[in-house]
């Protein structure tokens, strides 16, 4: 990553790997800094760009949302309800009325 010899403008961060067989196809392991720095984790799907300088970008792309998913809307009312205050979350709790049935909450 090193052009007309100084670092390329923008970077922060550069490391070297191996590329390697993996089945049928060629793998990198991307070393955990550089995976803490942006952001990927296991799982995480990403789009490979190859420049006109033949260079490999990856970025990471956000999963498609079903938010009709039961996964999902459980999912997201935890994370909201972690971003709440407990003295909010208790405030809707004692609002709402009591369970009769099986509700799922």
């Amino acid at each position: 990553m090193v052009q007309n010899g100084g670092i390329r403008r923008g970077m922060i961060y550069m490391t070297k790997a191996t590329v390697r067989k993996w089945g049928n196809s060629l793998a990198v392991r991307i070393p955990q800094e550089v995976s803490e720095l942006v952001k990927f984790a296991d799982g995480v799907g990403i789009e490979m760009i190859v420049t006109e300088n033949k260079e490999l970008v990856l970025r990471a792309v956000e999963a498609e949302i079903d938010e009709e998913d039961p996964d999902y809307l459980r999912a997201l009312s935890l994370k909201l309800r972690e971003e709440c205050e407990k003295s909010e979350v208790s405030e809707i709790e004692d609002a709402l009325p009591d369970l009769v049935g099986d509700e799922m909450w």
